[in-house]
């Protein structure tokens, strides 16, 4: 029997009979209050899959994307609905997701950019402004504001929705020109999704996916067919490869995490097996071609190109300094909390940062 779309109001709210804004990891009133805020515990029932499955759970993120894609990775999903212990793992680790995904519209306001949107587009792009400036009134709402943030994040996403679909019909315009909007519509839907103002905010950017699902698509064409041989390759070429990348995988990411959290085992995404990017946080945030250049040339930060099926390999020796958000997700994702409290004791300034994560 398929479960409902619909998740039940956290455990203070129901008691108190108030409404819940589902928001994830706390919703509003927990958060203004300050105490703890626990959902009732849904474990997603995984679709019949074939026996083929045999190795680890480490690679859990591909568990919010299709079946195909599980069994590339070699997951045992079929034991989940068995083993408490581990529909509890996979909680926790896609609520530590949800919390990260929610962060990238305060990442945009703070700091011009996320990982998924490089600083230089925000500058050459009036819908990525746009996202800032969204970004950053989201950032500051309150009780007395709500109402007029709400409105005014609503009647962005809703703009950039409305161009998105123009241009999906339109023989004059490029894919590629078209990125920054489904990148600030990806904003938009980080903050709907998992810091909503309100349930028919939330609904609505779930019936926004299916946009985001026609464009990823249509990005995926975009990308070369080449590895990246940053010797040969532009600051301005890479940057655009890599957010092009960064935008499909965030895509699946906040999809699957969302529909995970719903209490529905994520089938219905398009998945991309060949979904790589450089998980090197210095080349990443260079603000420009000669800062790239002595990053591409520097030793002290090697070049760290990951390629999903083989994600755990191409990080394992990874140090919290290397990795970016997108790297310290994705580790989080795949290895699990505890390993990942365990592998942040090795840097103290990571370590100030994240704190003992899920703890």
């Amino acid at each position: 029997m398929r479960q409902s779309l619909r998740r039940k109001s956290c455990s203070a709210c129901a008691r108190s009979k108030r409404r819940c804004s589902l928001s994830v990891p706390s919703c509003r009133r927990c958060a203004a209050k300050g105490v703890e805020c626990s959902y009732p515990t849904v474990t997603p029932v995984p679709p019949p899959l074939s026996p083929l499955l045999s190795d680890s759970i480490d690679n859990v993120l591909l568990s919010l994307q299709m079946p195909s894609a599980t069994e590339a990775y070699g997951m045992q999903l079929d034991s989940v609905e068995h083993h408490p212990h581990t529909a509890n793992d996979y909680t926790a680790r896609v609520e530590f997701l949800a919390h990260l995904m929610s962060l990238q519209s305060t990442a945009l306001a703070d700091k011009g950019f996320n990982v998924f949107i490089h600083s230089s587009q925000t500058l050459a792009s009036d819908a990525l402004r746009d996202a800032l400036a969204g970004s950053a009134l989201h950032a500051v709402r309150n009780t007395s504001n709500a109402r007029f943030v709400d409105s005014e994040i609503t009647r962005r996403a809703s703009n950039i929705v409305a161009v998105l679909d123009a241009a999906s019909v339109s023989h004059d315009t490029t894919d590629l020109r078209m990125l920054p909007s489904v990148q600030a519509l990806l904003v938009y839907q980080c903050i709907r999704l998992f810091s909503p103002g309100s349930i028919s905010q939330q609904t609505q950017a779930e019936r926004d996916n299916f946009v985001l699902q026609i464009w990823a698509s249509r990005l995926q064409l975009s990308l070369s067919s080449c590895d990246d041989d940053l010797i040969e390759a532009s600051w301005e070429s890479w940057v655009e490869q890599e957010a092009i990348r960064r935008t499909l995988m965030c895509i699946e990411l906040a999809q699957g995490t969302y529909t995970y959290l719903r209490g529905n085992w994520p089938i219905g995404l398009r998945c991309n097996h060949d979904l790589r990017f450089n998980a090197q946080k210095a080349l990443w945030e260079a603000k420009s071609a000669a800062e790239w250049r002595l990053v591409c040339d520097d030793f002290a930060h090697p070049s760290m190109p990951c390629n999903m099926i083989r994600l755990h390999k191409d990080i394992r020796h990874a140090m919290p300094g290397d990795l970016d958000d997108l790297g310290v997700l994705l580790r989080a994702a795949g290895q699990g909390l505890a390993d990942m409290n365990t592998w942040l004791r090795h840097d103290k300034e990571a370590l100030q940062r994240w704190g003992q994560v899920g703890v």
